[in-house]
């Protein structure tokens, strides 16, 4: 099958699957503004009638009922961000990371981690759907790295079975392999818990699919306080 074909049908997938999504997410808010609206109620009319145990309850379900909101906010940016026509051109991904560099640097104050950027590397894939690919890559590096001691940074390219292979590497707190194989680049899959770190786990799965619909490939490697890789490269290089 030709890439063309199968980048085709990749796309009638994803157009289904988003189909999907807004239908799901559409019916799932109006029983969460339900449970939302009647458990506020409760709070005004009968928060001074229940106990302790009773307004500990009432507050999971209401904090539970924000959470399935959340996650559905983050499917939906995700696939918004993730889907239109593709227009490829040539783009400089080391400028592009400089740029998001500067972004993090003001969304983490306190956070200073060494970057490396490798100059004028390339590569032709949509110029829109590259930087949202990169600063999920990217922020991901800054998040995990903080309170690290020498916290870096690095974007770089290699060469991998005699194809360029782009990578964004740090020497943050990492993770172990054996428990990411097969589930890493799912939506909400986490690595960390979230006492550890904020985030729903939507980033590598946004990377992912960015990278399969340029018919690509993006993998990892890491391992638990010694950082962790992500490798990806285009179809066309």
């Amino acid at each position: 099958m030709k890439l063309n074909e199968c980048q085709r049908m990749l796309d009638e997938l994803n157009t289904e699957m988003d189909q999907l999504l807004y239908a799901i997410s559409h019916d799932l808010r109006s029983p969460l503004r339900a449970i939302d609206g009647f458990s506020q109620a409760v709070v005004e009319d009968y928060g001074d009638k229940l106990d302790d145990t009773g307004r500990d309850y009432l507050s999971r379900v209401q904090n539970g009922g924000k959470k399935i909101n959340a996650y559905i906010d983050a499917l939906l940016l995700m696939s918004r961000e993730t889907r239109g026509d593709l227009r490829p051109e040539c783009v400089n991904l080391s400028n592009m990371v400089g740029e998001i560099n500067e972004f993090l640097v003001a969304k983490y104050e306190n956070h200073t981690p060494k970057t490396i950027v490798t100059k004028n590397i390339s590569t032709t894939m949509d110029r829109r759907l590259a930087y949202i690919m990169l600063i999920r890559l990217l922020d991901n590096a800054w998040k995990f790295t903080v309170g690290r001691d020498k916290p870096l940074i690095e974007f770089g390219t290699m060469e991998q079975n005699g194809k360029p292979t782009c990578f964004v590497r740090d020497n943050g707190t990492g993770f172990d392999m054996q428990y990411a194989r097969g589930r890493l680049f799912g939506a909400f899959q986490r690595m960390h818990s979230k006492d550890e770190f904020e985030g729903l786990g939507t980033g590598l799965a946004a990377a992912k699919r960015i990278v399969s619909r340029h018919g690509g490939e993006i993998w990892a490697e890491s391992e638990p306080n010694k950082g962790t890789t992500i490798f990806f490269r285009m179809a066309t290089g």
